[in-house]
């Protein structure tokens, strides 16, 4: 098993499967050659992509308690982060990933056969777009979106999605701060500001922020 990506987990004090740390290694595999032909991300190395792809998506799990086979949307998804590390992680997750290039939900749709993992969808859209179908309406226990689009625009687009009583997660730079401007775009939506978590990788590689709201 790859004692690489297990090591690293471990200084977040997250445990890995045998399962999860093959499907962990098959990822980096796929994405590192798919990478070479079309460009997806610009994190190549490996020790960069186990901690800021991988570890960065899943230990969002780590410090928020989701409920079990809660339904989510991944706003954004790129390559697949934070949804697709995540649904290794929680198999009972049941995650819809959506984003507006499709070179990157072609990919999606290769690399999820071979993780032997299953998404409720792969769509090629955009936020706004599923905003307005009644299909996805109030749908969503939570919604996740990593470094995508500004705060304010986020609300709007998770708005018309989230459950009542769920949660949307952005996973932003530690900087960026809620002022009341945002405050007020949050209520105008009939959303809130829930909390605020800010943490450090492992090996102090960048802070980050998770903001929930609700």
């Amino acid at each position: 098993m790859p004692n690489d990506i297990k090591e690293k987990f471990g200084l977040a004090d997250i445990s890995l499967s045998d399962i999860q740390l093959k499907k962990m290694e098959i990822m980096i595999d796929f994405l590192t050659d798919y990478n070479q032909k079309v460009n997806l991300t610009a994190i190549t190395e490996r020790e960069e992509i186990i901690e800021k792809h991988l570890l960065d998506s899943v230990l969002p799990l780590k410090l928020y308690s989701l409920k079990e086979n809660a339904v989510c949307l991944d706003i954004g998804t790129g390559a697949g982060f934070p949804a697709v590390p995540m649904m290794i992680y929680r198999s009972d997750l049941k995650f819809t990933l959506l984003d507006a290039r499709r070179k990157r939900t072609d990919y999606l749709n290769l690399l999820l056969p071979e993780l032997c993992l299953r998404a409720d969808e792969v769509i090629h859209g955009r936020a706004e777009e599923l905003g307005r179908s009644s299909k996805y309406k109030g749908k969503f226990d939570m919604i996740t979106a990593r470094a995508v689009s500004d705060i304010g625009t986020l609300l709007k687009y998770a708005a018309p999605l989230v459950k009542a009583g769920g949660v949307f997660m952005a996973m932003r730079g530690a900087k960026e701060e809620i002022n009341d401007d945002l405050k007020k775009t949050a209520g105008k939506l009939k959303l809130c500001f829930d909390k605020e978590i800010v943490y450090n990788l492992p090996d102090g590689d960048g802070r980050r922020l998770l903001l929930f709201v609700k």
